[in-house]
């Protein structure tokens, strides 16, 4: 509804009505086959998160207090960025009849392939912030902060995306390979584990996995109440806007090439 009102008082034929309506699409395609149909949007993370509470703050592990929310605030991170990158993969080639038949700005559709899991983190951030409102955890004011690290891991992400998209034309296998990174990343991350029980042994994971700053901060702020590292935010942002840049600078120099070949 708030989108719908947004864009209807937008011109027509307006950059930023294009971009979303292609997002809000590629939304409602994800959901369009099934029954329930948007209702999964809530569903899903709904009773990951209760799985999550349920089996590790009973089961596994006593170490960390509210252990299951402590795991849903680090994975809904990872899923995004892992969702966000692989989607934007395939943007040139899910896009090519976009790319290449209408004058646009080509970055839009990546842009909106980025709106499209940025709605789907929002509704997963929604449903562990009401579960632990339900659970009586408090909140301080910090939680303003967190819109900060969003951003930072969208930009990030939107670097990422372009340097892939680009690559997979070219390389069959980049997928596969990406896979096998994103599998490394969800186990470097302070996802399941306290974040002294890695940084303690390889310090310097901290600086060069992009999305330990962003877990560690986030999680601080929504959970602990605590204010965040500055010097790894200015950090992670100064990584994740030289990721954009190069991003931008590789796709545009590569990009009509990219389209002949396929």
């Amino acid at each position: 509804m708030i989108g719908n009102l947004i864009t209807s008082r937008l011109p027509d034929n307006n950059r930023y009505e294009r971009i979303w309506l292609l997002a809000k699409t590629d939304f409602k395609l994800r959901y369009s086959a099934s029954m329930l149909g948007m209702i999964w949007a809530f569903v899903y993370p709904l009773m990951r998160i209760l799985i999550y509470y349920i089996v590790f703050s009973f089961v596994f592990s006593k170490e960390i207090p509210n252990y299951g929310f402590y795991i849903f605030s680090g994975i809904i991170i990872w899923m995004y960025f892992q969702e966000a990158t692989k989607k934007g993969m395939n943007v040139i080639k899910s896009k090519r009849y976009l790319l290449e038949n209408i004058r646009f700005n080509k970055l839009d559709v990546f842009i909106s392939s980025i709106i499209t899991s940025s709605i789907g983190f929002l509704v997963s951030l929604t449903v562990l912030i009401l579960m632990m409102l339900i659970m009586q955890m408090s909140f301080t004011w910090r939680l303003i902060y967190y819109p900060i690290f969003f951003f930072n891991l969208v930009i990030l992400s939107l670097g990422v995306s372009l340097i892939l998209s680009t690559i997979n034309v070219y390389l069959k296998d980049v997928s596969q390979l990406w896979d096998l990174v994103l599998l490394l990343m969800f186990w470097i991350n302070p996802i399941f584990f306290a974040k002294q029980k890695i940084f303690n042994m390889f310090p310097a994971l901290l600086y060069l996995n992009p999305l330990a700053g962003i877990i560690i901060n986030s999680r601080d702020v929504l959970m602990y109440g605590k204010e965040p590292d500055w010097f790894l935010v200015g950090y992670n942002y100064v990584y994740a806007l030289v990721v954009l840049a190069f991003g931008i600078w590789f796709f545009r120099k590569f990009f009509h090439k990219a389209i002949e070949k396929l």
